[in-house]
């Protein structure tokens, strides 16, 4: 029976996934996996790369201020893997080169 109906079995368990999360929906969270990442910049770009890490869902733990004009800062954070696709060509866009970034699987 299962064979002629598909269609039907696939209705279903959408509904049965549906109204699940709809009555439990103070008890589920979607899963997705992050990168732990550290970013160094130069001290007069940290707003910018700030503002573009929080723009991708980041969320930024640590903020390293170097001594001088002249020196690097260093930012470590999360990010979701889907919004850290692609950050290489985004972040030499922002420093005009100079911005340089590791990022690990965290889970």
């Amino acid at each position: 029976a299962l064979k002629a109906l598909p269609g039907a079995l696939q209705a279903a368990s959408a509904n049965a996934v549906a109204m699940t999360l709809k009555e439990n929906k103070d008890h589920c969270t979607v899963l997705e996996p992050t990168m732990s990442v550290e970013v160094t910049i130069p001290n007069e770009m940290v707003g910018g790369v700030l503002s573009d890490l929080n723009g991708r869902r980041g969320t930024v733990s640590d903020v390293i201020v170097g001594d001088d004009a002249k020196s690097k800062s260093l930012l470590r954070g999360e990010v979701p893997l889907a919004e850290i696709l692609g950050y290489a060509n985004s972040l030499r866009s922002l420093t005009g080169g100079e911005g340089a970034f590791t990022a690990e699987y965290k889970g």
